[in-house]
């Protein structure tokens, strides 16, 4: 990675299956951040899928495959990194087409100029769930504004489920050669020993539990996914909980609140000064 290592280009991969109720707020939330295209591995049947198909054609979008069959996280893993492979000296961001990453700066570019400025290759953007006011799964067939459908923004929403389960995510990262994923989830740094992280925080905001959670907790329950306990976990609490989320403790979203909270996190102009100082002098 080189100090002028930044462009224009910014591919987004993912593995989808489903979300077409929140697909097309994915789309434009992504464009807006300066992804220019979309390298989609895309999992399910064609019914799973058919939002997809139909918004595919009015986006930058990429289908680099299509596969069905029982959900398997080292399938996704494979095939993944088979895209990922062709990356090599481009910043990436790999997210899953329910997470929403907000940076600590106002689009790719500049979070990573930043990230190379303190020499850093991978951003730490850790989960917040978001929920709506009351709690419910409820939601409409299309989310168009999905920041504004689940106001709620909860740090610890699956520890008061009783469930334990990672919330690491590293959605941003300069691809090399070596780069591939640990696991399916991204819940390591998938540059591996050579991960150079920052003192820049993101967040990844998720929005599993919509209207379509029962369903897809119940496929992974009954498939061979390697934390489909996970699924168990919170399927009891949501049948123990007449299907709502405990809220307290969470909080309204806005951008000043989650820097507040520390969740977000830029330099302060002490700190940019002494990096780009830093940048400047070993650019020399």
């Amino acid at each position: 990675m080189t100090r002028n290592s930044v462009a224009s280009q910014f591919p987004l991969i993912s593995h989808v299956n489903g979300d077409g109720d929140i697909l097309e707020a994915w789309f434009k939330y992504y464009l807006q951040l300066g992804v220019d295209r979309f390298y989609l591995v895309v999992h399910g049947s064609k019914e799973d899928n058919a939002r997809l198909f139909e918004l595919e054609r009015r986006y930058p979008v990429q289908i680099e495959e299509k596969y069905q069959g029982v959900f398997d996280v080292e399938e996704k893993k494979k095939r993944l990194d088979a895209v990922l492979a062709r990356m090599s000296g481009k910043w990436v961001m790999l997210v899953d087409s329910d997470e929403f990453v907000e940076l600590p700066y106002p689009g790719i570019a500049k979070t990573a100029k930043m990230l190379e400025l303190e020499g850093a290759n991978t951003l730490f953007a850790p989960m917040i769930q978001r929920l709506n006011s009351e709690g419910s799964l409820i939601s409409t067939e299309v989310i168009e504004s999905p920041f504004s459908t689940f106001p709620l923004c909860s740090a610890d929403l699956y520890e008061k489920m009783g469930v334990t389960a990672s919330i690491y995510k590293y959605p941003l990262f300069y691809c090399n050669a070596a780069t591939r994923l640990q696991e399916g989830g991204n819940h390591h740094s998938p540059n591996w020993d050579d991960t150079v992280l920052s003192s820049l925080l993101g967040v990844t905001h998720h929005f599993k539990f919509r209207r379509s959670v029962l369903r897809r907790l119940d496929a992974r329950i009954h498939s061979p996914h390697p934390w489909r306990h996970e699924s168990v976990l919170f399927e009891k609490y949501l049948e123990e909980h007449s299907n709502r989320l405990p809220t307290e403790g969470s909080f309204v979203y806005s951008r000043s609140e989650l820097f507040r909270r520390k969740y977000l996190r830029k330099f302060s102009a002490l700190q940019l000064a002494r990096v780009t100082a830093r940048s400047f002098w070993k650019a020399k």
